[in-house]
């Protein structure tokens, strides 16, 4: 129900206005009968009447659609994208209030609607990676695709390999990365959609984050495999981590591929247990490949 209530009062606003407009021109014509000298400017003060209701009219329209549009970015979006959203709608129902008020007072609007239709095309020929962003961040953030604090995966064909971090922040134009190695990446926005892939680690209270790796066939895997876990369980156990879990992944010709789930409790851990694991299949592989 509380979505339908900006509606509901746009349209009781509309039907007062309009109701108001008759009543005054109902008024003004009985004037015009009991008093002939104000004749000569009756349709300037029609005009002017109607200008002056559209105009109070429009600007508590747009206060109701910004009340609603704001409620619903508030558990949405983060404070930076609410106010940024709130300017641009801001100066799209402005412009059309003041088109509104120029066509109530007669104004013909022919002409200028030819230029800026050409105007428009060309701003948003300029403008089109600026609004791709815009539009892109909007559904970002109203979605929460991304939200701050997420340790997240961005899997995309437009760079490689594939950024590793935790959201800082998510605006209308960027989403801010801060990436393993401790480097801040801005994403555009524009690039998430169709074009990017999103992987969430978060799993329960975890961080679970999906390593391949891949080692020469030349030694048996299952065996390569339980030599590993006996040196990862040892490695964790001195840093007192949960040790991840190893599975053989797939056989490729002359390699093995095993599929290491890492656990962490914060996502800066990654590299440190990343060179922990790289090693201990590196002793495992040298200790087999000797025997």
């Amino acid at each position: 129900m509380s979505s339908t209530r900006p509606l509901i009062r746009v349209l009781l606003l509309l039907i007062i206005i309009g109701a108001v407009v008759y009543v005054l021109h109902v008024v003004l014509s009985a004037l015009i009968v009991s008093n002939s000298k104000i004749l000569p400017y009756v349709t300037d003060i029609q005009l002017g009447l109607d200008a002056a209701l559209v105009g109070i009219g429009g600007y508590i329209i747009i206060r109701i659609i910004k009340y609603a549009l704001e409620n619903y970015l508030s558990t949405r979006a983060d404070k930076v994208t609410i106010r940024s959203v709130s300017l641009i709608v801001d100066l799209a129902l402005y412009t059309l209030l003041v088109l509104a008020i120029l066509s109530a007072l007669g104004v013909n609007l022919t002409g200028a609607a030819i230029g800026g239709a050409v105007g428009g095309v060309a701003i948003g020929l300029a403008a089109q990676t600026v609004v791709s962003n815009i539009l892109s961040g909007i559904m970002v953030t109203s979605s929460r695709t991304v939200r701050p604090g997420d340790a997240i995966i961005l899997q995309s064909w437009i760079w490689s390999p594939p950024i590793v971090g935790e959201a800082e922040r998510v605006t209308l134009l960027f989403t801010e990365v801060r990436t393993v190695t401790g480097n801040l990446v801005k994403v555009p926005n524009s690039a998430f959609l169709g074009n990017t892939v999103f992987t969430k680690l978060r799993e329960e209270d975890k961080l679970v984050y999906p390593y391949q790796l891949t080692v020469n066939a030349d030694v048996p895997g299952n065996v390569l495999m339980e030599r590993v876990r006996n040196i990862i369980e040892d490695e964790f156990k001195g840093i007192k981590a949960q040790p991840p879990d190893i599975s053989f992944y797939s056989k490729n010709g002359s390699t093995n591929v095993f599929l290491v789930s890492i656990k962490l409790d914060e996502i800066k851990n990654l590299n440190h247990y990343l060179s922990i694991i790289n090693q201990s299949f590196e002793k495992a592989y040298w200790e087999l490949k000797g025997k």
